[in-house]
């Protein structure tokens, strides 16, 4: 008996030792928690206007070769637009060579950005219309033969307006430097297309008795230099299990800027590399933690 009560005591102090001490190899080294990383684009290069200030070409090649390099999988946040540019340009370009690994989700503006008319720019009728391009979009994707979207982040400030109009999709990545826009408690009640919500927990919130919105957080653009980069993923990483690195496809430091990011992370962090619906996914079974 006092052998076993030995062995016992023996037993708990060892597993204690683990527990604090976090995990180990079999060499005995120690190894850090394992952090979750998804890369996105808003993918608008091919859409946007040439003249707009911000745009500096068309990038999603240099991305990819990235991707490759480095074997990691990629968000898409494809613009809704009206002719589909986005949607067309994407089927013949990148689909055929990444639709096995990539995630190809939406990106969508409902005022800002993408004007029908300045003359009804206030009006229920450009919703409507964001709301069938919306449709034609995702028929575009079912036609290519990709599963139909789970993710997707709002643009130019509709992620602060009171339309809350997408439908059927699930994990609601915020818009860069927004915090629970149209889903804190506060704004909730005014929310168009809401009449019920209940907070479940690690900011997974049941809407009108039924469906669920997953809120995701965006950590950093890559559009930003490489000390903010780092600075903000270290930060996030301190208290945080995942972080997504968002970007525009159309500013030129992109691809290097994800490339030095990669290095930085696998040479620090012990990193698992997934898409935006795959962190919706853990957050949502309760395997990391979503605090933002």
């Amino acid at each position: 008996m006092k052998k076993l009560l030995f062995l016992t005591v023996a037993l708990v102090a060892f597993c204690t030792h683990l527990t604090l001490s976090g995990q180990h190899n079999k060499e005995g080294n120690s190894i850090a928690p394992k952090k979750y990383i998804a890369f996105s684009s808003d993918t608008e290069a091919y859409f946007t206007p040439r003249d707009f200030e911000n745009f500096q070409g068309e990038f999603t090649p240099q991305i990819i070769e990235v991707c490759r390099k480095f074997n990691i999988p990629f968000t898409w946040l494809i613009v809704v637009d009206k002719e589909h540019v986005e949607v067309r340009t994407f089927a013949k370009q990148v689909f055929p060579i990444r639709k096995e690994i990539d995630e190809f989700s939406f990106h969508v503006h409902f005022k800002w950005f993408i004007m029908d008319s300045p003359d009804d720019f206030e009006s229920f009728k450009i919703v409507d219309r964001r709301m069938k391009w919306f449709k034609d979009a995702k028929a575009e994707i079912e036609k290519a033969g990709l599963p139909m979207p789970l993710s997707f982040r709002y643009g130019g400030g509709d992620s602060n307006d009171r339309y809350y109009c997408i439908e059927d999709l699930i994990f609601l990545n915020d818009e860069f430097g927004v915090r629970n826009y149209l889903f804190s408690p506060d704004r909730l009640p005014g929310v168009i297309g809401i009449t019920r919500h209940e907070h479940q927990g690690n900011n997974v919130w049941l809407i009108d008795g039924g469906r669920e919105i997953t809120l995701l957080s965006t950590c950093v653009l890559l559009d930003e230099d490489k000390k903010s980069i780092i600075t903000a993923i270290d930060q996030r990483l301190t208290s945080a299990d995942y972080a997504i690195i968002s970007s525009h496809d159309y500013r030129e430091v992109v691809p290097e800027h994800m490339n030095m990011t990669i290095e930085y992370l696998n040479a620090n962090y012990n990193i698992e590399y997934v898409t935006i619906s795959r962190i919706g996914e853990m957050v949502r079974n309760g395997e990391i933690r979503n605090n933002w």
